[in-house]
C-alpha cells in the first residue's frame, strides 16, 4: 500500500502522522520536540528521525512512501522549500537553506530511505492554507462553496476557499494570500488583538495581571465573572476585526481552528449572531492538526 508522511511544524512541537492512499490517518497523531533552536545539522537530523519514526509505525513490511508534506508557518518560500524565518527564536539556523536538498541528504543515510518511491513528492504549504484545504475536502467546510477560515493561536491565521480552491490573488477587498493578520485595526494590527497574546493582554484589564488562555478558560468554566467578561470583549474584538472580510467575501461558512477557538463557547456569541443574520454557517474544527495533515495530503497527491 502507498503511504504519505505529513508533518505540522511548529516552533516548539512537530506533529506528524502517516496517511493512507485514501487520506485516512493510519494512527493517532504523534508529537515530537521541534528542536528549532539547534544548529542546522541537528534540525535536519531531527526531521529525518521523525520521518523514520513515523514510517516505523507502518506494520506491513512492503512500505511505499509516495510523499512527504510539511506545513510551516511563515515567512517561508513554499515553492522552493526555503525557510525565511530569522530573528523569531525558531529555525534561525536553517534560514535560506535548501530544505529539500538538506533533508534528502540526511534521509539517505537512514535505513528507511529504501521505502521511498523514486518519484516521491516533497511539498511545503502554509499551515493555515493546509488547514483550509483539509477542512474543505474532508472537514466541516466540505459541503460549502465559499468558506473563510480563522485559526486563532499565537497569531490570527486566515485563508479563503472557493470550490475547495485556496484564493490568493489580492483585490480591493481581499488581502494577498488571504492573510488578514497585518490589516490595520484600532491602534495596531489585527494580529495583536485576535491572538492568544491579544487575549492575554485583554485579561489584565479584568484580572489585574495577564492570564494565559488555558488558565482563563478554566476560570470561565468555574463561572468567574472576570474571565467571562474577558472572553466576551475578546469575542467583540474578533467580530469587529473580521466583519469587513465576511462582508466583502460573503462566505457560506466560517471555520474556526487553533488552540484559542476551543474557548468559542465563551467568546463566540456576538460573532455567531452576526453570522446567523448574514446566513453564514459557523463551524469549529474537531482537530486543527488533523485537518492540516489532510490538507498536506491533498497537496502532496497533486
Amino acid at each position: 500500500m502507498i503511504y504519505y508522511v505529513m508533518l505540522d511544524v511548529g516552533g516548539t512541537q512537530i506533529k506528524g502522522g502517516i496517511l493512507t492512499e485514501t487520506g485516512r490517518l493510519l494512527h493517532d497523531i504523534s508529537t515530537f520536540d521541534a528542536k528549532s533552536n539547534r544548529p542546522k545539522e541537528e534540525i535536519f537530523v531531527n526531521f529525518a528521525d521523525i520521518i523514520s519514526n513515523l514510517i516505523d509505525t507502518i506494520e506491513e513490511p512492503e512500505k511505499c512512501i509516495a510523499g512527504i508534506g510539511f506545513a510551516f508557518p511563515g515567512p517561508f518560500d513554499y515553492e522552493h522549500g526555503i525557510s525565511k524565518m530569522i530573528g523569531l527564536n525558531k529555525y534561525d539556523s536553517i534560514y535560506n537553506c535548501d530544505f529539500r536538498q538538506e533533508l534528502i541528504a540526511v534521509i539517505k543515510k537512514k535505513g528507511t530511505y529504501k521505502y521511498f518511491r523514486k518519484d516521491f513528492t516533497l511539498v511545503f504549504v502554509h499551515d493555515v492554507e493546509a488547514f483550509a484545504i483539509g477542512e474543505s475536502h474532508f472537514g466541516t467546510a466540505a459541503g460549502f462553496s465559499r468558506a473563510m477560515y480563522l485559526c486563532i493561536g499565537t497569531g490570527s491565521g486566515t485563508s479563503f476557499t472557493e470550490d475547495k480552491i485556496v484564493l490568493k490573488k489580492e483585490t480591493i477587498n481581499f488581502p494577498e494570500n488571504g492573510w488578514i493578520y497585518k490589516t490595520p485595526f484600532r491602534d495596531s494590527i489585527i494580529d495583536d488583538y485576535v491572538s492568544s497574546r491579544g487575549l492575554q493582554k485583554l485579561s489584565a484589564k479584568y484580572l489585574k495581571d495577564p492570564v494565559e488562555g488555558r488558565i482563563l478558560y478554566d476560570l470561565a468554566v468555574r463561572g468567574e465573572e472576570t474571565a467571562l467578561l474577558t472572553f466576551k470583549e475578546f469575542g467583540s474584538d474578533i467580530k469587529e476585526a473580521i466583519e469587513p472580510f465576511l462582508e466583502s467575501f460573503s462566505p457560506d461558512c466560517l471555520v474556526l481552528g487553533g488552540q484559542v477557538s476551543k474557548s468559542f463557547c465563551f467568546f463566540g456569541a456576538e460573532l455567531e449572531q452576526y453570522c446567523k443574520e448574514h446566513q453564514i454557517a459557523v463551524r469549529l474544527t474537531e482537530d486543527t492538526s488533523v485537518s492540516i495533515l489532510k490538507g498536506l495530503y491533498v497537496r502532496t497527491r497533486r
